[in-house]
């Protein structure tokens, strides 16, 4: 008898106008509290794999290696320094696979590269996967697995902000696709979950 396969996850945060960033890739705009950073430490938790763009891969890779070590905040700007550390220490541990084509070396790891044949290497990971996978970050990456169906959950994080301008999730070009929604949740900083699975 086969085992559940994982699912595969997209967690990111939106503006109420559907960026993912702002101009020159501002992030400012994201907001935080304690229940807020206790979900995404529950995504976490919940996954063996983290899914990343190059660009992506880079900006994180040089951020969280040394976060638990900062004396100036919490780790990620986390309101509870203890579950910012904890944070951290899985960002920096759970295995990473970054796309690209032009990445020579990806030293934040464990990490591997995929260059090609994305969904074949997503399906074996589905199959030998004991938890879910999750892709954080990478507008092109995510608009990739959009386009070719390869979502079974989309979790946004929708923050109280209209960016006007950046890089958006969602282009005129996205296929339409039917969703569920499993639940909401809206927290203290005015962010609000919208959680929805694949109906296929």
């Amino acid at each position: 008898m086969l085992g559940k396969m994982s699912k595969v996850i997209l967690s990111v945060m939106v503006s109420l106008d559907g960026l993912i960033a702002g101009p020159d890739g501002d992030l400012e705009w994201f907001r935080t509290d304690a229940e807020f950073e206790s979900e995404m430490f529950g995504v976490l938790r919940g996954v063996d794999a983290i899914l990343l763009g190059r660009v992506s891969y880079q900006l994180l890779g040089d951020y969280w290696p040394n976060a638990a070590s900062s004396e100036e905040e919490a780790p990620g700007g986390f309101t509870n320094e203890e579950q910012g550390a904890a944070f951290a220490n899985l960002m920096n541990t759970i295995p990473k696979v970054v796309y690209s084509r032009t990445l020579e070396r990806a030293e934040w790891g464990p990490v591997r590269i995929v260059r090609d044949d994305i969904e074949g290497d997503l399906e074996r990971m589905k199959r030998e996967s004991s938890k879910d996978i999750v892709l954080f970050a990478g507008a092109t990456i995510a608009r990739y697995f959009i386009e070719r169906d390869l979502f079974d959950e989309y979790r946004l994080m929708v923050h109280p902000a209209i960016l006007g301008e950046g890089l958006p999730l969602f282009t005129p070009e996205t296929p339409r696709r039917e969703l569920k929604l499993l639940r909401t949740r809206t927290f203290a900083s005015g962010v609000v979950l919208l959680h929805h699975e694949r109906v296929r």
